[in-house]
């Protein structure tokens, strides 16, 4: 009944993330546009260190129903701020970068293709926080630079630092108090306590 010979010939499948703090000689090594299963679109960012895995995910921002359209152009912006970021790091002459489009498919498709032509060897520095869930990430804001080409670096250049609302520590998330205590309830349901995405993603 149990073997340690089979017990071995288990396959592990654990996958190492990068740490937060600010990370030397990344690369980026895939993007994509896609949709989740509930149909809300993205863009995938997946970087690599040393076999140590990041993935940055940028959703479609949505407007809300009590919300301006200031407010909504300004989150819009503040999300082509961030990308752009990362396109200059392959794309440093401000005129390749030159882009207008009418909704996040097309900003999306664009970005994508830019990137995945690029020249995705250039190693980078990347500032890597945690978000409110727990999860590693890059920073959300736009204001400040998180991501520049190591060539910056090398020449003294940086302007990576931390900041004060950087979060290096990873947050203790609290469970949330079920209703019913009890496992053993004949209500409870395996698909409702695992419905949710591990990683906090609107799916």
């Amino acid at each position: 009944m149990y073997s340690s010979e089979r017990a071995k010939t288990i396959v592990k499948k654990d996958v190492a993330h990068l740490s937060a703090g600010i990370e030397d000689n990344v690369m980026l090594t895939a993007i994509r546009f896609d949709k989740s299963i509930n149909g809300n679109s993205f863009i995938e960012f997946k970087f690599e260190k040393e076999g140590k895995l990041l993935t940055h995910t940028e959703w479609e921002p949505s407007k809300r129903s009590d919300e301006t359209e200031e407010s909504f152009q300004n989150k819009c912006d503040n999300q082509f701020s961030r990308i752009e970021q990362i396109l200059k790091c392959y794309y440093p002459n401000a005129e390749d970068r030159k882009f207008i489009g009418e909704n996040f498919t097309q900003f999306a498709q664009w970005v994508t293709e830019m990137l995945n032509k690029a020249d995705l060897t250039t190693l980078l520095r990347v500032k890597i926080v945690y978000n409110n869930s727990g999860y590693t990430t890059l920073p959300k804001y736009a204001k400040y630079t998180f991501i520049e080409p190591m060539s910056l670096v090398n020449e003294n250049k940086s302007v990576i630092v931390k900041l004060g609302i950087d979060q290096f520590e990873k947050p203790i998330v609290a469970d949330l108090e079920k209703s019913n205590p009890s496992p053993f309830s004949m209500g409870s349901s395996m698909d409702e306590n695992n419905s949710a995405d591990p990683n906090g993603l609107p799916f």
